[in-house]
C-alpha cells in the first residue's frame, strides 16, 4: 500500500505540468436594472436585472523557479524510497519465518530425544524389575527408577507441547490455519560459512535497504531545498479565458449586450518582491533538513556495521559451539552405553545409569540446540547483510 501510495503521488506530481483547466457557473440578481442617465433625458436601462455567466479559465505554468520539476523528482524518488522500505520488511519477515523454522527442527529433534530417552529408561526399567523380582536390587532402586520414568513422560509432553506451539508460531507467519500439518523436508545441519567480517560489512554496505532508502532520504532533502528556492523566483503562466453571459440560464446573451460569448490570452507573471524572508528562512529549514538526513545516513552506517559484526561473532561463536556439543554427544553416548552394560553386570548402579541418561539428554539436547543457534545465527547475518534470500 505504501508504495501505491507513493506511485500515486508521483502521478499527481506529473499531472501538475499540464494546462489545468477550470469552469465556473454563476447568477446575480440585482435590486434593480442597472441604467444610465444624461442630463434633460429620462434614465436609459443598460443592463438586466438577471444575470448569468459562465467562465471557462485554462491555466498553463510556464516557469515556476523548478518547483513543479522538483516535485516530481521528490514524488519519483517517494516510490523508491516506499520501495526499499518494503523490501527491509520483506526481509525482516523473511528472517522470522527462518527462525520459525529452524524453531520447529529444533522442537521435532527435542520430541526425538524426550522418545528416546524414554524407551530406554523403559528398557532400564525392565531390567530392573527382573532384578529386583531375583532379589538382586532393593526396592528403593526400582523405586528411584519409577520416579524417573514419570518425570521422563512428563518431558516427552512438554516436548510435544513445545513442538504444538512452534509449528502454530510457523502458521502464523505464512498466514496459515494454527493447526495446520507442518511438514518439512529439511533437517537441522551445518554448513560452513566461508565469508569473513570484512567482506560481510562491504556486501552490507552495498545491499542494506535501510542504507538505500537513507540515502534517497538526502536526495528528497535536497529536492526540498529547490522547491522552497522556487519562491525566489518569478512565477509565469498562460491563461485562457472563455466567458458567456446572459439574463437567461442558457448564457445566450441580452438585448442589451447580443454577443454573448468573449475571450482572451493572458500571460501572467508572479513575484512575490517581500515577505519578510519567510522564503529564505523556508529555505535554511529545508537546507537544516539536508544535514539532518546525512547525519540519519551516517547514523545507519555505524549501525549496520555493528550489527554485521555482532551478527559474525555469533555466527562464530555457534559454530565453535557445534563442535563441542558432538564431542560431548559422543562422550555421552558411550558413557550411557558403558553404565548400561555394567548395570546388566550388576557392576554399577541404577543411579549410574540414571545419571549416564541425564548425561546423554542433556548432551542431545546442547547438540541440537547448538544447530539450530547456527543455522538463526546464519539466517541474521544474511539479514543483516541485506541478503534478499538464501
Amino acid at each position: 500500500e505504501a508504495i501505491r501510495e507513493a506511485e500515486y503521488r508521483r502521478k499527481a506530481a506529473l499531472s501538475a505540468f499540464f494546462p489545468q483547466v477550470e469552469t465556473q457557473y454563476s447568477y446575480t440578481r440585482l435590486d434593480e436594472k442597472p441604467t444610465f442617465t444624461i442630463p434633460g433625458l429620462p434614465p436609459s436601462e443598460v443592463g438586466p436585472k438577471d444575470n448569468y455567466n459562465w467562465l471557462t479559465t485554462v491555466t498553463q505554468p510556464v516557469f515556476t523557479g523548478g518547483a513543479l520539476r522538483n516535485g516530481y523528482l521528490l514524488a519519483r524518488l517517494g516510490v523508491d524510497v516506499a520501495k526499499w522500505e518494503f523490501e527491509r520488511t520483506k526481509q525482516d519477515l523473511v528472517l522470522k519465518v527462518k527462525e520459525a523454522y529452524w524453531g520447529v527442527l529444533v522442537a521435532e529433534r527435542m520430541v526425538e530425544v524426550a522418545s528416546r530417552a524414554l524407551e530406554s529408561l523403559r528398557e532400564h526399567y525392565r531390567v530392573a524389575q527382573a532384578f529386583y523380582k531375583e532379589g538382586m536390587i532393593p526396592k528403593n532402586d526400582l523405586l528411584q527408577v519409577e520416579v524417573e520414568l514419570a518425570q521422563r513422560e512428563q518431558d516427552l509432553v512438554r516436548a510435544r507441547n513445545g513442538l504444538e506451539t512452534a509449528r502454530s508460531v510457523f502458521n502464523t507467519l505464512l498466514r496459515r490455519r494454527l493447526d495446520a500439518e507442518v511438514k518439512l523436508a529439511e533437517t537441522l545441519r551445518y554448513e560452513p560459512f566461508r565469508g569473513d567480517l570484512k567482506a560481510c560489512t562491504e556486501r552490507a554496505l552495498q545491499q542494506r535497504p535501510e542504507l538505500k532508502a537513507a540515502r534517497l532520504a538526502i536526495q528528497m532533502a535536497e529536492k526540498e531545498v529547490k522547491i522552497a528556492a522556487s519562491g525566489l523566483f518569478p512565477q509565469v503562466s498562460l491563461l485562457f479565458n472563455y466567458e458567456r453571459q446572459g439574463d437567461e440560464p442558457s448564457v445566450s446573451g441580452s438585448r442589451y449586450n447580443p454577443d454573448e460569448e468573449s475571450w482572451n490570452v493572458m500571460a501572467v507573471v508572479r513575484w512575490k518582491v517581500w515577505d519578510w524572508g519567510q522564503t529564505w528562512w523556508g529555505v535554511k529549514e529545508s537546507k537544516a533538513r539536508v544535514f539532518q538526513a546525512e547525519r540519519n545516513l551516517q547514523e545507519a552506517i555505524d549501525g549496520v556495521k555493528l550489527e554485521v559484526k555482532e551478527a559474525y561473532l555469533n555466527l562464530r561463536e555457534a559454530e565453535k559451539n557445534i563442535r563441542v556439543a558432538e564431542k560431548v554427544l559422543e562422550q555421552a553416548e558411550e558413557n550411557f552405553r558403558i553404565n548400561e552394560e555394567r548395570y546388566k553386570h550388576q557392576v554399577a548402579t541404577s543411579t549410574d545409569v540414571l545419571d549416564a541418561l541425564t548425561l546423554l539428554v542433556r548432551a542431545q539436547t546442547n547438540y541440537w540446540t547448538a544447530l539450530s543457534e547456527y543455522n538463526i545465527a546464519r539466517a541474521r547475518l544474511d539479514r543483516a547483510m541485506g541478503e534478499r534470500w538464501r
